[in-house]
């Protein structure tokens, strides 16, 4: 008995140095230190989240960039346009004439003529292509669209006008036939495509002139000063509740549209976004 009982207490000193004894105070700096590890974690967390949102704003500001360039040269592209419209509807100027002649029943000769059609829009092609199209307003995207749809009108009216002078009156003109009119004094049925091509090739030039210089244009310059198009929507300019720096951004804008035609992309895009 005696042997068994000190084998035991043996027993319990050996398990009681293997167990470790708890740290003294241990659980009162847990305690006390608390608040510091609670404000640590929402140091980092803050912290964290700054910068999330700083490269948000970055990444949204060089995104802000870059779509201001995109309609910056788009401004060019379409100045480039409108300058080449108006020189090839110059070069219409007499064929109109003599349009406005048959139409009054006068018999004037009609002038051997080469017509061109010598815009390359690529530019304007790998523009769409790129992602930047979508900072585009709907209702500039319509009006751009519109154009693009009247310009290959107007290829395809230049090309049948070439057509015509080449296949019909190259071939008069070359033989010393100049008859344009029969006894009644009316146009000869093979030349009667003549004035309804002139008509359709100016009408549709005039026309896409003043959706370039009058609604893409303009609206263009409108965003790249920063203004959205929905604020135009019911514009007074003679209303006192019309804020002034809108006043002053259409007023702006719409002489940016009356750029020199002799000189399209002259200015700087600095002086696009100035009030």
């Amino acid at each position: 008995m005696l042997w068994n009982r000190l084998r035991r207490a043996q027993e319990d000193e050996m398990a009681e140095r293997r167990t470790p004894t708890a740290l003294p105070g241990l659980g009162a700096s847990l305690r006390r230190n608390l608040p510091f590890f609670a404000i640590e974690l929402v140091v980092v967390f803050v912290g964290v989240y700054l910068a999330f949102l700083l490269g948000n704003r970055q990444a949204a500001e060089r995104e802000q960039d870059v779509a201001l360039k995109y309609r910056e040269v788009l401004i060019c592209d379409f100045e480039l346009l409108v300058s080449f419209l108006h020189d090839q509807l110059e070069e219409l100027r007499p064929h109109i004439q003599v349009v406005r002649e048959i139409d009054e029943g006068l018999q004037p000769d009609i002038p051997l003529g080469e017509f061109y059609y010598l815009y390359d829009d690529r530019v304007l092609q790998a523009a769409f292509d790129s992602q930047n199209f979508e900072s585009l307003d709907s209702r500039l995207v319509q009006a751009v669209v519109r154009g693009r749809i009247l310009l290959r009108s107007l290829e395809q009216y230049v090309d049948r006008l070439n057509a015509f002078t080449t296949a019909t009156l190259a071939p008069m003109e070359r033989d010393g036939d100049r008859r344009y009119y029969d006894d009644e004094g009316d146009l000869l049925p093979h030349l009667e495509a003549y004035p309804r091509l002139i008509r359709r090739a100016a009408r549709v030039n005039a026309g896409l002139q003043n959706i370039l210089r009058g609604e893409a244009l303009f609206s263009l310059h409108i965003e790249t000063m920063g203004f959205d198009l929905e604020d135009l929507v019911g514009f007074d300019a003679d209303d006192p509740g019309t804020p002034e720096a809108l006043k002053d951004a259409v007023t702006r804008a719409i002489e940016l549209a009356r750029f020199d035609l002799e000189d399209p992309c002259s200015r700087g895009f600095a002086s696009l976004r100035e009030p």
